[in-house]
This record gives C-alpha cells, structure tokens and sequence, in this order.
C-alpha cells in the first residue's frame, strides 16, 4: 500500500502525465531525492498491480506514464486498498488523538497497538510526541489505572483541537480517510450520519461549501461521539441569543433526526447552531440580527479602500452580496473562536502580496461589531474576494467549448479559479463553479471540466490550483489544447525552464529558482490584480520635482492645494482635480488621513487624472485635518490614479515606508528632495533582494 506521500506524487503524474523531475520537486516541496525514492515506491507499487511502471525520457527528462495504463484502473485499484492502513508518524498521531477523544472504555496501551498494528516502542514514542504537541493547546494525553490513556485539559480546548485536525484533514485530499477510519472503529456509521444531517441542510436551503459541510459533519459525529456536555457558558458569555435564529430551527430538525435514529442529542442545540452560522455560505436576503452591523462593517472597508487607497467599487450592492456571503460565516467563526484552516494562505500573500497588505493595513486597526479582529488566514479568503470584485471585466471572443469548474473550498477559491480560467481561455464558455455532487446534472451541457482534485469522469479532465504560478499557467494552456489537436500554439514559445537547461550546459546556476521566477516574471503578462497592466513600483511614480519641503499652510483646503502644485506643473493632473480632492475630503470626512500625521487625498480618475504619480509635501507646521486619532497632519501625498489598480503596488510600498521610523526621520533631515527619492530606491532594492 503507498504511504500518502507517495500516493500524493502518484496523483500528479497521473493529471500530468509529461511533468519533469523539476516539476515534482516544485508541486510536492520534495527534494529531487524525496522524489526519485516515491518513484521508486509508485514503479514498485505498480509492478505490484500489474501497471506499467512510470518511465523517465533520459533526454529531457519528461515523466512518462505509460499509455496503456488507464488512469480509471490505477483508481480503481486505489480504492481497493484504501482499507488497508499504512500511517506516517503524523497521521498515527492524529488517529490517536481522534481515538481518546472519542472512546468510551478505558484505553489501555494493547489497544493503540491494535489499532495502529505498531509496536509498544512506536505507540510510546507516538503518545509522547503527541503530548508535546498538545502542550500549546493547554492539552496532554495522561494516563492512570483506573481510566487508562486519556486526553487531560478543558473540554473546550479539546474541542477545538478536534475541529482544528477536522479542519485539516478535509482541506487535504483524501484527508477524511483518517477520519473514518477512527469513527469506524468505534462502530459510528458517517455515511449514514450524513446523509440525514445533510438531508436536513437540503430542506432547509442553507448552502454550503464542499469543505465547509464536510467539516461540519465530523465535527458533529466527533462530538457527538464523545459524548459529553457543551459547557454551560458556550453562549451567554457572547452575548448570544441563539434560539431566535432560523439556524436555531435547522438545528432542531438535525437532532430531532438524529434522535430518530436512537441518538438524543438535545443538549447539542446551540453548538449545532453555532456550526451552521460558522460554516454556511452567507445569505444577504435574509436580514439576520448580525446583517445590519456587518453591513455597516463592510461598507466602512469600502470607503476606507476608495478615501484612502483609490480603489473604486462602482456597484457596491453586488459588492456587498459577494463579501457578505464569505464574512458573516467568518464573523461566527470569529466569535465562536472556531478555528479555521487556509491551505491557500501563503500562497495568496505571495501572489496577492500588494492587496493583501493593503487589506490588512485596513483590516488590523478595525475590530468587528463584537470587539474581535480578522486573522490573516480569515484575510487572505477575503483577498481573494477583492481581488475578483477589483479586476476590470474583459470581452469575450466567439465561445466555443463549454466548461465546468469542479472545487469543493468554498466561493472564495471557486470564484478566483472562475476569474483566472475565463481570462487564461477567454474562447471557452465556463459555467459557473459546481459541487462534485452537482456535476451529473450538467454533465450533458459541458465539454471539458477543470478540477482542483482527480475525479472520475468520460469527460476530458484538467487539473488546476486555486493560486497557480506562470510555469503552471503555461502547462495547463499547452496541455489543453494539445488535446485539441493543436500543436501550433506551442511553436514559438518556449518554457523558461527549457532555456535554463541549455544554459546550464555552458555555465554554473548558482540559484536557478531565483532565475526562473525572474524571468517568468519578464517573460508573462499576468499581473497583480487587474491582469492588464504593469504596476509601477513607487520610485518610478515620484521624481526630485513632485516633492515639496517644509511648506506652510493656513488650513487643510490649502495644504491640499498647494500639495498639489506639482503635479498641475508637471501636467499630471488638471485644476479640476484638486478642486475635486478637497470636495471628496468634505464629503468622506477624516478618512484621507490615513495613519499618525498623514493624509493621502486623491478623487477618482475621470475627474481630471492625467497621469499616474504621487508627491510629496512637507508642512512646516502641522495642520487639522478633522481627524481625531491622526491629527495633525504634517505629511501629504498627493495621488493621481488612472484607475482602480495600476497604482496598488506603489500604495502598498508606501504603506511599508509609513511604519518604518527611519523614513520620517529621513525626511526631517532631508535638505533636498533626491535624497528622499534616493532611500526611496534603496530599500526597493533592498526589498527585491528578499
């Protein structure tokens, strides 16, 4: 049997049968002798079943999966063996774990061997790691005659442990196998569990994410199946009135089913509750007690992106609907403090690095109506959201093939993936994303479908990633319409890793990674956000010119005016503009002062931008801008924006400068603008060299 990691390289082959060696060790984080090792383990494995075994062309290294190994039958054979358990250290650790937390008898060291068919050494060494591991969760595994081995802390902490792993497992492919391996084990059927919980859900029409209901419903069984009381204080601690809620309703008739069925959970009412806001998909028709505040909220991020960053959203309704539908589940998960897993997470800060940022910078001095703040794995979901709701909407050519999109992580990552196919292939109609529950029924209106996992299907089948790089992108339009029988498309273009190997040939690579990601950047048009144009960085935005030292002013409304003397001189924007600046300052308030001492006023584009760029102006004594916490203003810059994103990168490069004491002080000492723009470009560089 293939141990998971193995299992997980054997599945990248399959979705891409020419990947490269280099290309495994880029997908799995595996060292290239990680990666020949599992390939040694997957040719056994097939040997084994009677495949061919995976061949690798010694000439350009492709990986070659035989043609006559039909991708159906290695699943199939999967499937066959999944009962057979073979666990990683890790995966022992958390399936003894999930045991203790569940089991009703006393569990004595016999019985974790059993269970994990180890030796006394392993299930020692296992429980003494996982006791360490506890530790940061105010947890330990603790033993005694009388009960044998058993989780020590609060219930509460335990409970979250529980839907942290839950969390875990289900955002990993074929993670939930632990899952039910443990449940079976103690005889708790979850297929039949959920199929009345979700029955239920249906009747109801509270929608969920694939992810999202999963989790809901090993949560329920794990819990259930330990057995023990919600603590008495679980809601009135938060102010909360839960029974007034149509998800206090719902809650009743998944007990009331479950209690149908021999089990009398009643006392689980709230908690069940709890779970259906934390884990649902927002609904903004339905006017819940929680909509009004978090309207409100939302609409205060709104402003504060057009006031203070120059970013525009022109139907905020649709806006709304689209953010509320992720962030009123993420506000109950927040006040629950339920904890919450983004696989994407480092990847949305890396590609998203600019938005991010930027939200953040918003995000972090606001706290919700209930007084709590958004964690960065909360954040970067939202990212994903603005980032969508932000790009500029492109023609579409003649529509030829019609595609669905299969991914089971909720909106926020269905709709990104949506927002990045229909651009990589403007030419194909793409459905709106689908469950995989969802597929049969619009099976007979596709032709091709794009997946984030292996499903099967007769239908040709792409496999993407919510977040994929250049190289990614590149290979999944060669293999799509390679498969159309056009090869055409691949003539003159040629993959930067090709070009690395010829250089490679008659010189030393230091840093090849280093390379490669330069020159994808050189070499693609895929930008931050609106995927249309270059984002300058801000030393290329602001000249010695545009910068103004120790000015004097009599009020805001001239501070702004003479701030922006500069720019009408170097043409950048027109008279109407400033008088446009200072109108948006009366009529959004004190939002323009972005942090201690600063103001960034700027109005939209159509008002009389000429030209991207941004000065500087120093005031020699501080002036009132009508903000409270930030006055007085003695900083400003001056943005002219030509639209809703070119401009992103130098904001966010700017917002670093603001935190950092060393620019302030810089700029005071400053006798002369280019010595602003000179530590301007330094620490560009010295960024870029990160």
């Amino acid at each position: 049997m293939l141990e998971q990691r193995s299992l997980n390289t054997l599945e990248i082959i399959m979705s891409n049968p020419n990947c490269t060696i280099k290309d495994l060790e880029m997908k799995t984080s595996l060292t290239r002798r990680q990666v020949m090792y599992d390939l040694e383990k997957i040719n056994y494995w097939m040997k084994e079943n009677n495949f061919f075994e995976i061949e690798q062309n010694r000439t350009n290294g492709l990986m070659i999966l035989n043609a006559t190994n039909a991708s159906n039958d290695i699943l199939n054979r999967l499937a066959e063996e999944k009962n057979v358990q073979v666990f990683t250290e890790q995966e022992r650790q958390i399936v003894l774990y999930f045991y203790l937390f569940i089991c009703q008898e006393d569990v004595s060291l016999y019985h974790l061997m059993n269970l994990l068919s180890v030796s006394r050494g392993t299930v020692n060494e296992d429980l003494k790691k996982l006791s360490n591991r506890l530790r940061e969760h105010n947890l330990q595994i603790s033993y005694t005659r009388l009960r044998g081995y058993f989780i020590e802390g609060k219930e509460s902490d335990a409970r979250y442990m529980a839907m942290l792993l839950v969390a875990n497992l289900v955002a990993k492919e074929q993670g939930t196998g632990l899952l039910i391996f443990v449940l079976e084990k103690e005889g708790f059927h979850q297929e039949e569990w959920s199929t009345l919980i979700n029955n239920q859900l249906s009747k109801h029409q509270v929608i969920f994410s694939d992810n999202g209901l999963l989790e809901v419903n090993y949560i329920i069984a794990f819990v259930f199946a330990r057995g023990l009381d919600i603590e008495k204080n679980f809601c009135t601690d938060k102010n909360m009135n839960l029974n007034r809620l149509t998800e206090y309703r719902v809650a009743e008739s998944i007990i009331q089913e479950l209690s149908g069925s021999g089990y009398q959970y009643h006392k689980y009412l709230d908690f069940i509750t709890s779970l259906i806001l934390s884990y649902s998909t927002g609904d903004s028709s339905k006017k819940t007690e929680s909509y009004y505040s978090l309207r409100n909220f939302v609409y205060k991020i709104f402003l504060k992106l057009e006031v203070s960053y120059g970013i525009n959203l022109t139907d905020k309704e649709q806006a709304f609907e689209q953010i509320y539908a992720h962030f009123r589940p993420a506000y109950y998960r927040i006040i629950f403090q339920y904890p919450i897993v983004n696989p994407l997470k480092t990847k949305i800060q890396e590609q998203y690095s600019v938005l991010f940022k930027i939200l953040k910078d918003i995000f972090d001095p606001i706290s919700l109506p209930s007084g709590d703040h958004v964690s960065d794995d909360e954040l970067a979901y939202l990212t994903i959201h603005f980032a969508t709701l932000i790009k500029n909407n492109k023609s579409e050519r003649t529509i030829k093939t019609k595609a669905a999109i299969i991914c089971p992580n909720g909106t926020g990552v269905s709709l990104i993936i949506y927002k990045e196919l229909k651009s990589i292939f403007p030419e194909i109609e793409f459905l709106k994303p689908v469950s995989i529950g969802a597929l049969d029924f619009i099976m007979d209106e596709i032709d091709v479908i794009f997946s984030t996992n292996l499903i099967k299907t007769s239908k040709p089948l792409f496999i993407v990633r919510p977040i994929m790089t250049n190289i990614e992108k590149a290979n999944l339009i060669k293999n799509f319409y390679e498969s159309k029988g056009n090869s055409v498309f691949m003539e003159n273009n040629y993959p930067v890793e090709d070009l690395l190997k010829i250089v490679d040939k008659y010189t030393d690579i230091r840093s090849a990674k280093k390379i490669v990601n330069e020159l994808n950047k050189l070499t693609s048009n895929i930008l931050y956000v609106d995927g249309e144009r270059r984002q300058p960085m801000l030393s290329e935005i602001i000249n010695a010119e545009l910068i103004q030292l120790h000015v004097n002013a009599t009020d805001w409304k001239d501070a702004i005016r003479k701030s922006s003397i500069p720019l009408v001189k170097q043409n950048k924007i027109t008279e109407n503009y400033v008088d446009a600046m200072i109108t948006s300052a009366e009529e959004s308030g004190p939002y323009i002062v972005i942090t201690k001492n600063v103001a960034l006023p700027h109005a939209r584009p159509e008002e009389g931008v000429r030209e991207l760029a941004i000065s500087l102006t120093t005031l020699e004594s501080p002036v009132e801008f009508g903000n409270d916490e930030n006055d007085p203003v003695k900083y400003i810059f001056c943005l002219s924006a030509t639209d809703n994103t070119t401009h992103l990168k130098a904001i966010s490069e700017l917002v670093d400068l603001l935190g950092d004491s060393d620019f302030y002080r810089m700029i005071e000492k400053s006798q002369d603008p280019s010595e602003i723009i000179n530590y301007i470009q330094k620490i560009e560089k010295e960024m870029s060299n990160v």
